[in-house]
């Protein structure tokens, strides 16, 4: 069985092999590329480090998430929630909750 890894654009912007399938606390870099130049350039460097990787004992898997995108809390100020009428914040809470159910299909 093959060892999971990915790729993604590690903090310092290069293009990086990381160990898992993107659910670890903290990222274990395994082979680390160029800062890409281009998008072209990005998709050469990933191809070839898909390759290394597959001859390397590794499938490289595509993270279920998008792994740089921290948590947003929703918050209202005090002047919003004076103003805001009941219907206004349900419809609100359905839309966000629209959207996270077409995500999911």
């Amino acid at each position: 069985m093959r060892t999971p890894a990915y790729i993604a654009i590690a903090d310092d912007g290069h293009i990086t092999l990381f160990w898992g399938n993107g659910t670890e606390e903290k990222k274990h870099p395994i082979l680390r590329g160029p800062q890409p130049a281009s998008s072209e350039h990005l998709l050469t460097v990933i191809e070839g480090m898909k390759a290394w990787a597959e001859e390397n004992g590794y499938q490289v898997v595509v993270p279920s998430y998008d792994l740089e995108v921290p948590d947003i809390q929703i918050g209202i100020t005090d002047q919003d929630a004076e103003n805001l009428d009941e219907d206004e914040i349900i419809d609100l809470l359905t839309d966000i909750l629209d959207l996270d159910e077409d995500e999911d299909r």
